[in-house]
C-alpha cells in the first residue's frame, strides 16, 4: 500500500491529468505531458485502494474474481473477500447474485455481483458498523 507522502502525490497528479484532460475522450500520447507518464494504472490502482482503506466509503463498485471470491480493483488489486448467495434471474433477463463483502478497511458490505453483465458488483455498508 502506499504511504501518505507517496498517496498525496499520485493523487495530486491524478487530479492534475483528470483537469488536462477535461472534456476529451481522446488524445495523441505525444500530446500528454511528460509529468503524466509516471501516473500509470498500477498507481491510479493503489490510489483507489488507499481511499478505500482511510476513507471507507459507504457505497462503491468492485470487480470479482469469482474464482478467488475477491473483490477487486479494475487493475486486481484485493479490496475484499466475497461470499456469495444463491444466484437468481431478474425481471431483466439478467443473472445476479447477492454478495457479502469483508472488505480490506474492516467493514462489511452487501450488494449485487451482476454476473452476466459482468464482473462488477454494486455494493454497499451493512448498517449499524462504525469506521475507524
Amino acid at each position: 500500500m502506499l504511504t501518505e507522502t507517496e498517496y498525496k502525490k499520485y493523487r495530486k497528479l491524478y487530479d492534475r491529468k483528470r483537469a488536462w484532460v477535461g472534456n476529451r475522450t481522446s488524445w495523441k500520447t505525444d500530446e500528454e505531458p511528460k509529468e503524466f507518464q509516471e501516473l500509470t494504472n498500477d498507481k491510479v490502482s493503489a490510489v483507489e485502494v488507499y481511499e478505500f482503506v482511510h476513507d471507507p466509503p459507504d457505497r462503491y463498485f468492485v470487480y470479482i474474481d469469482e474464482e478467488k471470491a475477491l473483490a477487486t480493483t479494475w487493475t486486481g488489486d484485493k479490496l475484499g473477500t466475497v461470499h456469495f448467495g444463491r444466484p437468481y434471474v431478474s425481471n431483466f433477463g439478467d443473472e445476479r447474485t447477492p454478495v457479502d463483502m469483508a472488505g480490506i478497511n474492516g467493514i462489511q458490505y452487501h450488494g449485487t455481483y451482476y454476473r452476466s453483465s459482468g464482473d462488477y458488483a454494486r455494493i454497499k455498508k451493512c448498517k449499524n458498523q462504525e469506521t475507524r
